[in-house]
């Protein structure tokens, strides 16, 4: 495991994750045009057009930036059209940092011109009394999808998405603490904006797992969003601030575990990048594998790789080896499972017909696999193909990996 940094570091407002517009065009040399990224691109592999890849995008900046092409007309509807998946890092062997090239880009873009009703989305899901009273007063509207005004306001099309309905808590019995490991640790829990609100059983399991290997959960209930959603879609400084802020609500040198990809992908980015660890790697690493041998659970399952866990982060086999170590679980691999599903943060909110194309994509690999459950480690996912399993008679259940490794832990 990454060793935790010492508390002199945090909080001194020091993020590595801060360029220039200098920086900018010197990543975009490192391209080196081979076009390996073209097939791991799902945008591209649905287009078949140049200008919707990973090159054709760092082309567009590179020419933006030499002042060949126009930043609003010409770059910004294709860098729209990207998912930030960063599946293209993951194939390309110059080492090329696409998804510090998308930020950065982005970033020019809304500082030239901002994107209001993009804008209101963003803060809308990173505050979660707001995120609760918005979904509180949806229930009033006819139908489940996102509001048409809403969609036209901030895709100028028809919404593909439902609004998403909060999770209740499961009713987990009480755990023994006489069976128990002795406490020999705490950690922080990273509680993010949607994630608190949609997901707060995947919570719940995480602090369940954390203690059944030894450790509990330092509370910091003024704790706030991440900014990973803000430096996703071009507020770097917005990003930045939040992420400092953050860091002074969680003082020390604590581990801070995060169970949603896209929070954990940022935080390892920036001021977090020594403390932040994914759940799954976390708990691999102080045992839960061997904690798992007296689990019971058996269902047939796959894993869909959410993208800042696989291509973000290079997190693969950890939440594989923990499912793994479930006895009579059946695992079976899911084709393109590091595919991205379409939800990308508020992709399907943003750019729905593509995200729909993709999702179909997605879940016919699902369903090929002949799965009852289907397993992830992001909020977003977990939305958008919980949506796609309704639509196609919900016969595949989805889950957190957290909750599928709790809730075989606690058979009924």
């Amino acid at each position: 495991m990454r060793k935790v940094p010492p508390q002199s570091s945090i909080g001194s407002g020091v993020i590595p994750l801060q360029f220039n517009v200098h920086d900018l065009g010197e990543l975009t040399t490192h391209c080196i045009r081979c076009g390996f990224c073209l097939e791991a691109c799902p945008t591209f592999t649905e287009t078949g057009s140049e200008l919707e890849s990973p090159r054709g995008r760092i082309y567009l900046v590179r020419s933006a930036l030499d002042g060949k092409l126009d930043w609003q007309d010409d770059v910004r509807p294709h860098l729209d059209r990207c998912l930030g998946c960063r599946a293209c890092e993951t194939a390309c062997p110059s080492g090329v940092k696409y998804g510090a090239i998308l930020e950065m880009a982005r970033d020019r873009l809304e500082n030239e011109r901002r994107n209001i009703s993009k804008q209101a989305l963003l803060a809308s899901t990173a505050k979660p009394g707001l995120l609760r009273t918005q979904l509180a007063l949806s229930r009033l509207l006819p139908g489940r999808r996102v509001p048409g005004f809403v969609s036209q306001l901030v895709s100028g099309t028809s919404p593909e998405a439902d609004l998403p309905n909060p999770q209740p808590l499961p009713n987990y019995p009480p755990l023994d603490e006489s069976t128990l490991p002795p406490v020999r640790g705490e950690v922080y829990l990273l509680e993010g904006c949607a994630m608190r609100v949609l997901y707060p059983g995947v919570h719940l399991a995480l602090r369940r797992l954390l203690r059944r290997v030894g450790f509990v959960v330092r509370e910091a209930p003024t704790q706030g969003c991440c900014g990973s959603i803000y430096a996703h879609n071009g507020d770097l400084d917005e990003a930045n601030r939040l992420a400092t802020k953050l860091a002074a609500a969680l003082p020390g040198d604590l581990p801070v575990i995060v169970d949603s990809a896209g929070c954990g992908s940022w935080m390892k980015e920036s001021i977090f990048a020594d403390r932040a660890f994914d759940a799954s790697e976390f708990l691999l690493a102080e045992g839960l594998a061997n904690v798992l041998n007296t689990a019971r659970f058996e269902k047939t399952l796959t894993y869909h790789d959410a993208c800042h866990l696989a291509h973000g982060q290079g997190i693969r086999s950890a939440p594989r080896e923990l499912l793994s170590a479930i006895p009579a679980l059946k695992m079976v691999e899911l084709p393109e499972a590091d595919t991205c599903c379409g939800s990308a943060g508020i992709y399907n909110i943003t750019q729905p017909k593509m995200a729909r194309s993709l999702l179909e994509r997605k879940f016919a690999n699902i369903e090929s696999t002949d799965a009852e459950i289907v397993a992830l480690g992001n909020p977003g996912c977990h939305a958008w193909i919980a949506q796609a399993a309704r639509e196609h008679g919900g016969q595949v259940r989805v889950m957190h990996t957290l909750e599928v490794l709790e809730q075989a832990l606690n058979p009924a």
